[in-house]
């Protein structure tokens, strides 16, 4: 701020001494001519006052500026709740996938932000055809000279001088670089469309990846539930046996021991759901305090979709792909045009003049017209190799958009690769997690059976349950792991708007799979509890 301070100052000093030194050198006439001129006298008040005002605005006042719109913004993300019902959609019951998709697609902002580039596209786009288009310019000017040059009584022209012109200018040949503009402003509209498009397959991707994070918890959270449900009914079953004097005080610590635990991994997938859940609000654009259901189930299908099929829908569908050959085309424009300025460009011009004094004859002071038509051509000769080195950097980048484009088809087969390989090991976990769920409920049967009967001890009753604990966990997430890996290969394919956990690549479900699909954990709990109620 000091600085500034000291060269506005400086500044004025000169202009101060700049003005002094002029006055002097002037005879008493020609300083009188400033003195009966007030205009000259305001011209010079006027530039002094321009260049005192030039820097004004500091960089403090700038930061001071920003301050005070973040603590705007802060006092109306205060009093939001009292106005959240007409700025953001509020959202109960159920919420299906495709209902997520739409709230998504409509109130994101990153998406919103996106979408803006197409307005940018299609300026870029308007403002290519002033390569073909005339340009119409209206002028004005007025000139006032200290003296004119005279002939005895003749002068020529007046002191004070005023002009108005109208000067309409046609693109004729501009050595090939009119129709590139054009095709670059096409390209880069088409190329812009591409990215709105990639941003809604990721917002597509994120919305369903979430959804289905919220819906894996929400199961956690049910096995988590249960769980700690089964361990406080054996710790009272523990306590009662005490009281009977057929178990220790270590067999109540130890079922304790195991209830606290299980209590810890509740309150953790509690806190994992709901970070999960703000997230999904996040992304559907909604408030944070919607209250709503998910009505979709975590159901394992099949996929049916081979390497070959997916690599062509990729190299059809994927939008980077295809920003890619944009790309390209587009680069290949951009290079037309700067190549073009080796070539000459011609124009042909019309222009009518209103002129006082009268254009053709300077010694009458009137108004007067003149027209003039005809056609001007440039030829740069040396410009500094600017156009040389213009060229080098576009040839380049033309390279870069071929070399890109190669790289994403590599990064596309890679992708489709990986995704299904995890789709098949995901498969295969689920398969394994379907049978181990059932030895494991299997498992606790019989420790509930044999501790009841005081063949197993406390220990292999806990092993049993935290075993079936793990069993369903690892049964929702392989079905989960399945879900997210079909997820990432119609990502990989570019088909993310016609994504279906149950889509048609998958089999003919049977009976065990549609069992499956109707979440068993409910019915898991439900006939354990049966079981600790009998042996109750």
């Amino acid at each position: 701020m000091l600085w500034e301070i000291r060269m506005k100052t400086y500044l004025v000093l000169v202009i101060q001494w700049a003005i002094k030194a002029l006055l002097k050198r002037r005879t008493k006439e020609k300083a009188s001519f400033f003195i009966h001129r007030p205009s000259c006298l305001m011209l010079i008040l006027a530039a002094l006052m321009t260049f005192m005002l030039v820097g004004c605005v500091s960089s403090e006042k700038f930061y001071q500026g920003v301050s005070l719109s973040r603590e705007t913004a802060y006092r109306q993300w205060a009093s939001r709740k009292e106005h959240q019902q007409q700025s953001q959609i509020h959202i109960s019951g159920e919420l299906g996938i495709e209902d997520c998709l739409k709230l998504a697609l409509v109130n994101n902002k990153v998406l919103q932000r996106v979408i803006q580039e197409k307005q940018v596209a299609r300026g870029e786009r308007l403002k290519s055809y002033s390569a073909i288009l005339p340009a119409i310019d209206l002028s004005a000017e007025y000139l006032r000279k200290d003296k004119i040059a005279s002939f005895g009584p003749i002068t020529f022209g007046d002191v004070d001088n005023y002009s108005a012109a109208l000067r309409i200018t046609q693109p004729v040949f501009a050595g090939g670089s009119i129709p590139a503009k054009i095709n670059a402003g096409k390209l880069f509209s088409l190329l812009t469309d591409q990215t709105v498009r990639a941003e809604v397959h990721n917002l597509t991707y994120t919305a369903i990846h979430t959804y289905y994070d919220v819906l894996l918890n929400q199961h956690l959270l049910q096995i988590s539930a249960d769980a700690v449900r089964s361990a406080q009914a054996h710790l009272d079953d523990v306590k009662r046996k005490r009281q009977g004097g057929v178990a220790s005080d270590f067999d109540v610590l130890r079922a304790e021991v195991e209830l606290s635990n299980f209590q810890a991994e509740l309150i953790q997938t509690k806190n994992a759901i709901n970070l999960a859940k703000a997230q999904l609000i996040k992304v559907m654009g909604i408030s944070q305090d919607s209250d709503f259901i998910l009505s979709d189930k975590l159901g394992y299908c099949p996929s049916v979709i081979t390497m070959e099929r997916a690599v062509e829908a990729a190299f059809r569908n994927r939008p980077d792909l295809m920003s890619g050959e944009f790309d390209i085309k587009y680069q290949k424009e951009l290079l037309k045009i700067n190549r073009s300025r080796y070539w000459p460009a011609i124009s042909g011009f019309y222009e009518n003049i209103w002129s006082n004094p009268d254009p053709h004859q300077s010694t009458m002071v009137r108004w007067g017209h003149l027209w003039q038509a005809g056609f001007t051509a440039t030829l740069p000769i040396f410009d500094g190799f600017s156009r040389e080195g213009e060229i080098i950097q576009q040839k380049a980048r033309f390279r870069q958009a071929q070399i890109g484009l190669i790289d994403t088809e590599e990064t596309a087969l890679f992708e489709l690769t990986s995704a299904l390989l995890s789709i098949q090991n995901a498969a295969e976990f689920v398969e394994s997690q379907r049978l181990n769920l059932t030895r494991a409920e299997e498992g606790l049967r019989l420790a509930e059976v044999g501790y009841r009967e005081g063949v197993n001890t406390q220990v292999e009753m806990i092993d049993a349950q935290s075993a079936l604990t793990t069993a369903s966990a690892n049964y929702y997430q392989s079905i989960y792991s399945h879900i997210i890996a079909k997820l990432d290969l119609q990502k990989a394919m570019g088909t993310l708007t016609t994504f279906q956990a149950n889509g048609p690549d998958s089999k003919i479900e049977d009976d065990e799979s549609k069992a499956a699909k109707v979440t068993a954990s409910a019915a898991f709990m439900n006939e354990r509890e049966n079981r600790q109620n009998e042996s109750q």
